[in-house]
């Protein structure tokens, strides 16, 4: 079903009227909503499209929107697994993580909302998930192993060999933020998802300071780790949030350096890669789901309006890496969209990164290779600036981008730097990140809904049905 658009009328002024009026007379700064009127830029539209209403595209799909929507549901089509109703991370690749069973949510809510599924489809196909989510084998530390095989629901490793692989903490704090969003918005399934919750064992993903802990696989045993990267793991910390936990390390910016780029600061993370081993490209998709999914507001903000944002740092952030991108484009005349991406051939994946390892515009493998030959234009990046911010550039962007599929197949990965020509890869996390920006361009903020009350508050209080380790609770809960 298609949604219709909500009215962004936020706290700054009363009426439309009073909007107007004021445009009209004045133009004047309004601190309170962080937004400068320059004009009544000729038309009650114009002013709609303003920042004192919205800083994106908003509005009800175009006949051409809705396509392009279409086109990235073909890819969850194609891709699912007949027998577990389960879908691959890649084109006729069926192994899958949490993150991508995340993306395969977002990616199935956003075909519902546009009525590319009915009622009944929706149904089975959420069913299957959380039916595999309740009865899925879990690594010995009582969590979702890194990687399944989404024909059987098996545990396997990379190479869709069976294997416990370890834990990401990263990966299943976006899940926890997907699981709790469904639970939120079709609360008839709020047991079922309660249920899958509760069978993990949280002590394993949290330490005492509030830190995320990932885990792998040795010869010895499972070795656990500090997980996560400025960008990364403030995004990650949404999903605890929602859930009860409170991940304060993790969500603390420190340590961190301030570097400039086309006169604009940013945040770098302060860690040094040759003393840990850990590589921290600062990649801008997380701060972009952070805008669609929570407008960077606080996990519980429910009063802020779209233009107002109770996590300033991070919609600075934002913007900051947004504008570093338009300036290259204005200054240097590179289109730049960067997002971690897919490649056909070696290494096979890449962070196309702001700054990484002392460089600008880097694109790096998981070990720090420099590969910056194989920086692209990538289609999830794209549409997800062209949501966020409604400007030339994002529109030029669009353009470039706007024939990158196959019908029957899905959107590519995106458009080679160097040459223009595409990447012939598809993927679930594009092909998702589309339907999920599209969706936003209708509904604004996804995270409105409050949470209902459900299995969570039951188990939570009651000493003999409680499975008695570090588990979630409700914001119903006392």
């Amino acid at each position: 079903m298609m949604s219709s658009v909500p009215t962004w009328a936020g706290a700054c002024l009363r009426s439309t009227a009073a909007r107007l009026a004021v445009a009209a007379l004045t133009a004047i700064s309004l601190a309170g909503c962080g937004s400068l009127v320059r004009g009544v830029q000729g038309s009650y539209q114009g002013l709609v499209n303003s920042e004192w209403f919205w800083h994106g595209r908003h509005g009800a799909l175009t006949e051409k929107e809705l396509a392009w929507a279409t086109t990235a549901w073909r890819y969850v089509e194609r891709n699912t697994q007949a027998d577990s109703g389960l879908v691959g991370a890649i084109d006729g690749y069926p192994g899958f993580t949490m993150t991508n069973l995340a993306e395969y949510l977002a990616a199935l809510n956003s075909a519902y909302r546009f009525s590319l599924v009915e009622e009944k489809e929706f149904d089975e196909r959420l069913s299957a998930v959380l039916e595999f989510l309740n009865e899925m084998d879990l690594v010995g530390a009582g969590l979702p192993n890194r990687s399944y095989h989404a024909a059987t629901g098996d545990m396997v490793d990379y190479g869709l060999q069976p294997a416990q692989v370890g834990w990401s903490a990263l990966e299943l704090g976006r899940l926890l933020i997907w699981l709790n969003y469904y639970r939120r918005h079709y609360p008839r399934f709020a047991e079922y998802i309660d249920k899958a919750v509760l069978r993990w064992d949280f002590c394993g993903l949290l330490d005492d300071d509030g830190s995320l802990i990932g885990g792998r696989r040795t010869e010895s045993g499972w070795q656990r780790y500090q997980e996560g990267r400025l960008g990364y793991e403030e995004y990650a910390t949404y999903g605890y949030y929602l859930w009860g936990f409170d991940p304060a390390r993790a969500d603390r910016l420190e340590p961190f350096e301030v570097r400039r780029f086309y006169r604009l600061p940013l945040l770098v993370d302060g860690r040094d890669p040759r003393e840990d081993g850990v590589i921290a490209p600062l990649v801008p998709t997380p701060y972009w789901y952070a805008g669609m999914e929570f407008n960077w507001d606080n996990w519980g903000d429910k009063e802020s309006g779209d233009t107002h944002h109770s996590r300033p740092h991070l919609a600075e952030q934002a913007k900051n890496l947004y504008l570093i991108q338009e300036r290259r484009w204005q200054e240097d005349a590179l289109y730049t969209a960067r997002a971690e991406h897919l490649m056909s051939e070696p290494p096979y994946f890449v962070y196309d990164a702001i700054f990484g390892l002392g460089s600008p515009f880097p694109t790096l493998d998981d070990q720090g290779n420099f590969h910056d030959d194989d920086a692209m234009v990538a289609t999830k990046a794209v549409f997800m600036m062209w949501v966020l911010w409604n400007r030339e550039y994002t529109d030029r962007l669009m353009a470039v981008t706007e024939h990158l599929y196959d019908a029957e197949r899905g959107w590519y990965e995106g458009r080679w730097e160097r040459s223009a020509g595409y990447e012939q890869v598809f993927s679930l996390s594009t092909n998702a990140a589309v339907l999920q920006a599209l969706l936003y361009k209708v509904e604004g903020k996804l995270f409105r809904q409050p949470p209902p009350i459900s299995r969570l508050e039951r188990v939570r209080g009651d000493e003999f049905i409680h499975p008695g380790r570090c588990q979630p609770y409700s914001e119903n809960t006392p």
